[in-house]
C-alpha cells in the first residue's frame, strides 16, 4: 500500500440520510459507561467501500459535520493481502500505524459510540470474511494483524533458542532413581503399628524391609541396614504427604557443538496412603546454563511464560546473588556425567572432585567463581572444602590470592601450616590464624585457633593486644573475665578493647601488664568511663568559662530563691557549671551540649534547676528549666523521658511554685515578662521553621506543639494544662 495512491483513491461523503439513521438509532451504553456520564449518542460516522482491492473506511465526526467539515477525521485503508492496515489522521496530517481503538482513544471516543449502516457494514464483512458486526471485525483484523507481526518478531528470537535447547541431551535413564534416593535426601522407614512394638520396617532409602525396634510416630533415627538418616512413619498415621522441596544439578556435554550444560531441577516425592512402596518422583527443570568448552558461561535458560502467551525456554540474565552475595542454593549433583566431563571440559576446575567430596554444592556458583579464583580447583584437590565454601560465600577476597602456582603461594603460608590447614579441613578463619602464625613467627596451638574460630573471633579482633599477650594468654584472659563477670566472651573482648582505648586517651601507659592486663575489667572500664566523662566535662568546662566570663555570678541567687523542698522531693540550684555539665551526662540529655541554656541563664530569661528525691539528693533525678517566676518551660528525666512518677512530681511542683511566688521581686516580675514574650516568640519560630522531633515515642511531631504542652505555667494560669513527655529542646 503505497500512500500516494491511497489518498488518490475516490473519497467518501457522510449524507444526510445517515445522519438521520444515526439519530433515529439507539445506542447501546455499557454499565461502565453509564457510571462515566457517556452521551448516549454517536460521536462519529462510518462509510465503507472496495476500491482496487482495497478497504477504504472513513470516520466522520459529529462535532466536525456540525460545523459543516464534510471531509472525514480519519481514513483508515487495509489491504486483506498485503495483511497491513495504515490511518490518515487528517487533524494531526500525518499518517498512523496505530490500531483503531488506540487512535481514537486519543480523541476519547469509544468504538461503540460509531455508527454503521447496514450498506456499509456489509461491505466490511464481506471484504474481511467475517459476521461480526463492522467495528468488531475491524478491531479483530487489526488485533490479529499485530499478534502476527509479533509472532514473526519474536520468532527470529525464540528461534536462535530452540536453536540452543536442541543441543541438550535427554535425560539419563537412571535420572529418576537416582533422584528419589540422593538427589532427595528425606527418606522415611514405614512400619505398621504393633501392641508390643514393630519389629520391620520398609526403608525409602534401601528399599529393603528392615529390622525396626519400639519406633515411634516421627522419631528420627537410622536404617540399622543402610545407615541412612530416616524418619519413622506409621503406615496408619500417614495419609498422603510429600517431602520439601530439593535442588538437583545435572551436568551434560552439548549435543553436535562444544561445550556442555548445567540443568537445575526442583524434585520432591509423594507417598500415597498406605502404598509407600508405590511413591512418586517429580522433578521439574527450571533452569538451563550453557557454558562453553573451558568453562565460560555463554547464556543462561529459565522456562517461564513468555509474552504472556506460552510456556517455554527464555534466555535470561545471569542469577544476581552470584556477584553481590554470598547466597549459595546447594544439592545435589549427578556424578556419573562428572567422570567424561573432568577428563575433558571440567579438566581444570575441580568440580568433580568438589561434588564427590561436598555432596552437597551449588556448581553454577562454583564455575562462576572458579573464572576470578583459579585456585579453587587446587584448593578443592587439597581437600580444604571449607575454605572452598568460605570463597563462594565471599568471605574470603581478603584471605586468599587470585592466583598462584602453590597452595602455599595463595594462601600466604608455609608447608607446615598449609598441612595443619588440610587436616582440620579449615576455612577462612582458621587460614587467617595460620596466616598471624606465619607473619608474627609466633606460634599459635590447633586448640587455641579451634577456639577463637568457635567464639567467632578474628586476628583483627584482637590486634589491640596482640603485641602484649599470646594467643594463649589472651585465652586464658577472657575465659577468666567471663567467669568473674558472667559476660559472654564476644562481650568482655567489646570491654577490654573499649578500656585500653580510653586508657590510651587518659594517657596511661597501655604496655604495661598492670594496665593492659588488669585483674577486674570490668571495675577498671568502669572508673575508665568515669574519667572520660569528666576529662570531656572538663574541655566543655573551659570552652564555656571563655565564653561566659563571670558566670557563677548569675548562680548565687538561685539557691535563696528556688531552693525547696517537703516531705519526698527538693528543688536544688546548680553552684557552678560542673553541676550543670554532671547533671547533663548522668541523664543523657542535651542541656550540656548546647549554649542555649547558657546564653538563657545570663541574660535571665530561664534558670536551670534540679529536682531530687529527698532520700537521695546528689542522684540527679529530674532537670528543670524555670523562668524567673517559677513557670516551668521543661522538666527532664533520663534519656528526655517523664517517668511513671510524673504525677506525683507534677503535683509537687506546683507547691513549689506557690511558694516561690511569694519570694518574687519586681525586677523578678519584669525579667517575667520579657521571658514570656521571648518564648513565644521562640516557639513561634521553631513552629514556621516546622521544627520536628527526630526519634523518640513522638519523632515526627512538630516541636512545638510539645513544648507548650509541657509548659508548666503558675497554679492560678495552669489549673487546665496537662503534661505531657517531649524533648529538652534549645
Amino acid at each position: 500500500m503505497r500512500k500516494k495512491r491511497l489518498m488518490e483513491l475516490k473519497p467518501l461523503k457522510v449524507m444526510n440520510r445517515h445522519i438521520a439513521d444515526a439519530k433515529k438509532t439507539e445506542i447501546s451504553l455499557s454499565t461502565l459507561e453509564k457510571q462515566r456520564g457517556e452521551p448516549g449518542k454517536y460521536r462519529m460516522y462510518c462509510r465503507a467501500a472496495v476500491e482496487k482491492g482495497i478497504l477504504k473506511v472513513y470516520l466522520f465526526a459529529v462535532t466536525d459535520i456540525e460545523e459543516n467539515i464534510n471531509f472525514p477525521r480519519y481514513r483508515l485503508f487495509i489491504s486483506r493481502k498485503e495483511r497491513r492496515f495504515i490511518t490518515y489522521d487528517e487533524k494531526l496530517k500525518k499518517w498512523r500505524k496505530a490500531l483503531l481503538e488506540s487512535i481514537l482513544w486519543d480523541v476519547r471516543i469509544n468504538l461503540g459510540n460509531i455508527y454503521v449502516n447496514d450498506c456499509d457494514t456489509k461491505v466490511i464483512q464481506k471484504y474481511l470474511k467475517t459476521m461480526q458486526p463492522a467495528i468488531r471485525a475491524l478491531e479483530e483484523f487489526q488485533a490479529n494483524i499485530r499478534k502476527e507481526q509479533r509472532i514473526r518478531h519474536d520468532k527470529k528470537l525464540t528461534d536462535s533458542w530452540d536453536q540452543v535447547m536442541k543441543t541438550i541431551s535427554g535425560l539419563p535413564k537412571n535420572w529418576i532413581g537416582w533422584v528419589s534416593k540422593y538427589g532427595i535426601t528425606e527418606h522415611y522407614i514405614f512400619y505398621k503399628y504393633q501392641k508390643n512394638g514393630a519389629t520391620e520396617g520398609y526403608c525409602t532409602y534401601c528399599k529393603k524391609h528392615v529390622p525396626i525396634r519400639s519406633p515411634k510416630y516421627n522419631q528420627k533415627g537410622q536404617c540399622n541396614v543402610c545407615g541412612q538418616p530416616i524418619t519413622f512413619r506409621s503406615v496408619g498415621k500417614s495419609g498422603r504427604f510429600c517431602t520439601k522441596w530439593y535442588r538437583v544439578y545435572l551436568i551434560q556435554r552439548r549435543r553436535k557443538t562444544s561445550g556442555f550444560v548445567l540443568r537445575i531441577f526442583h524434585a520432591r516425592t509423594w507417598y500415597k496412603k498406605g502404598g509407600y512402596t508405590d511413591c512418586e518422583t517429580t522433578c521439574h527443570e527450571e533452569q538451563r546454563r550453557i557454558f562453553s568448552a573451558n568453562g565460560e558461561e555463554i547464556s543462561n535458560f529459565v522456562y517461564g511464560l513468555f509474552k504472556q502467551r506460552e510456556m517455554r525456554w527464555i534466555s535470561y540474565g545471569e542469577p544476581w546473588y552470584y556477584t553481590c552475595c554470598g547466597i549459595q542454593y546447594k544439592g545435589m549433583v549427578y556424578p556419573y556425567t562428572l567422570s567424561d566431563l573432568s577428563r575433558h571440559e571440567l579438566k581444570e576446575t575441580g568440580l568433580r572432585e568438589y561434588a564427590l567430596g561436598q555432596k552437597k554444592i551449588d556448581p553454577g556458583k562454583y564455575l562462576y567463581l572458579w573464572k576470578t579464583y583459579p585456585v579453587l580447583e587446587q584448593i578443592v584437590k587439597a581437600g580444604l572444602f571449607q575454605l572452598v565454601d568460605d570463597v563462594l560465600d565471599h568471605r574470603a577476597a581478603d584471605a586468599i590470592k587470585r592466583k598462584g602456582r602453590k597452595p602455599t603461594e595463595f594462601l600466604s603460608v608455609d608447608k607446615k601450616e598449609f598441612r595443619r590447614l588440610r587436616d582440620m579441613n579449615g576455612g577462612v578463619k582458621e587460614l587467617k590464624w595460620l596466616q598471624l602464625e606465619k607473619s608474627t613467627g609466633k606460634t599459635i596451638g590447633d586448640e587455641e585457633i579451634c577456639w577463637m574460630v568457635k567464639e567467632g573471633f578474628e586476628p583483627n579482633d584482637l590486634k589491640f593486644v596482640l603485641d602484649q599477650m599470646s594467643i594463649c594468654q589472651i585465652r586464658h584472659y577472657l575465659v577468666k573475665q567471663s567467669e568473674k563477670s558472667g559476660d559472654d566472651i564476644s562481650h568482655v573482648l567489646q570491654v577490654w578493647n573499649d578500656y585500653l582505648s580510653m586508657a590510651k586517651r587518659l594517657g596511661m601507659d597501655i604496655h604495661d601488664s598492670i594496665i593492659y592486663r588488669t585483674r577486674d575489667l570490668q571495675l577498671r572500664h568502669k572508673e575508665a568511663v568515669l574519667k572520660i566523662e569528666e576529662m570531656k566535662r572538663g574541655i566543655r568546662r573551659r570552652e564555656l568559662e571563655e565564653k561566659y566570663v563571670g558566670f557563677q555570678k548569675h548562680l548565687i541567687d538561685l539557691k535563696e530563691k528556688y531552693e525547696f523542698s517537703d516531705g519526698e522531693y527538693q528543688v536544688i540550684a546548680p553552684k557552678s557549671i560542673d553541676d550543670i555539665l554532671y547533671e547533663g551526662d548522668t541523664l543523657h540529655h542535651c542541656v550540656n551540649k548546647t549554649d542555649t541554656y547558657f546564653d538563657r541563664i545570663v541574660s535571665k530569661e530561664s534558670y536551670i534547676l534540679f529536682l531530687r528525691e529527698k532520700e537521695n539528693p546528689k542522684v540527679p533525678f529530674y532537670t528543670l528549666e524555670v523562668e524567673p517566676d517559677g513557670t516551668i518551660r521543661q522538666k527532664r528525666a533520663e534519656f528526655n523521658r517523664q517517668n511513671k512518677d510524673i504525677d506525683k512530681v507534677t503535683s509537687f511542683l506546683t507547691l513549689w511554685q506557690k511558694e516561690i511566688q511569694k519570694r518574687l521581686t519586681k525586677k523578678d516580675r519584669k525579667s517575667t515578662e520579657e521571658s514570656r514574650k521571648l518564648r513565644q516568640q521562640n516557639y513561634q519560630e521553631i513552629r514556621d521553621k516546622h521544627v520536628v522531633v527526630h526519634g523518640g515515642a513522638f519523632a515526627g511531631e512538630l516541636l512545638a506543639d510539645l513544648l507548650e504542652k509541657d509548659l508548666m505555667n503558675l497554679p492560678v494560669e495552669s489549673a487546665e494544662n496537662e503534661e505531657s513527655p517531649t524533648e529538652i529542646a534549645a
